[in-house]
């Protein structure tokens, strides 16, 4: 009698191992085939993709874009947020651009980098295009800076190398609700 039990348990035990590998591989090939895979197709019909890898990190999703040189950076991320939206729902994600900078556009990008953050501050663009005109010249490259009202886009270009920044614009907001410009 003692072992037909132990054997029940056994059995009881191999059967919930089983059910469990059954519903992780189930859950697994529904992220791939009906989550990761139309969601990857979407995004590539995006004009100016070239790439796209989706990685699932702990809670969060990554979209990583592979863009072309040419790309109109601002289009292309609000399609691709608007993808991302519709096809994973409520879950976390963020998207990533893949760039191909040279050191020299990276070293740019450094010297440029306060002069972006003190234009977003104050959201100076029109002065912060004219001041991008006058440092991008001297070094022979080009730019397309771009914003709307949640990010400041920027794409540096020179030859074949190219650098890709979206900027989150967020302003300093009292707890009476007053935006701080200063901040």
């Amino acid at each position: 009698m003692k072992d037909g039990k132990e054997f029940r348990i056994g059995i009881a035990v191999v059967a919930l191992a089983v059910t469990i590998a059954i519903c992780m591989g189930g859950y697994h090939l529904y992220m791939e085939y009906g989550v990761k895979k139309p969601l990857t197709e979407a995004l590539l019909q995006v004009d100016g993709v070239k790439n796209v890898e989706i990685l699932d990190e702990e809670q969060d999703w990554v979209i990583r874009l592979t863009l072309a040189n040419d790309t109109d950076l601002k289009a292309v991320f609000r399609e691709a947020n608007r993808i991302a939206a519709s096809e994973i729902g409520d879950s976390k994600y963020s998207i990533e651009v893949i760039d191909n900078p040279s050191p020299e556009l990276s070293s740019l990008y450094d010297d440029l980098e306060l002069g972006l953050y003190q234009g977003i501050a104050n959201s100076s663009f029109i002065w912060l295009a004219q001041w991008m005109d006058d440092y991008t010249a001297p070094h022979d490259a080009e730019y397309r800076i771009q914003v709307d009202d949640e990010n400041l886009y920027l794409m540096l270009s020179k030859e074949d190398h190219y650098l890709a920044r979206v900027i989150k614009r967020n302003a300093a907001v009292d707890k009476d609700g007053r935006v701080d410009v200063d901040a």
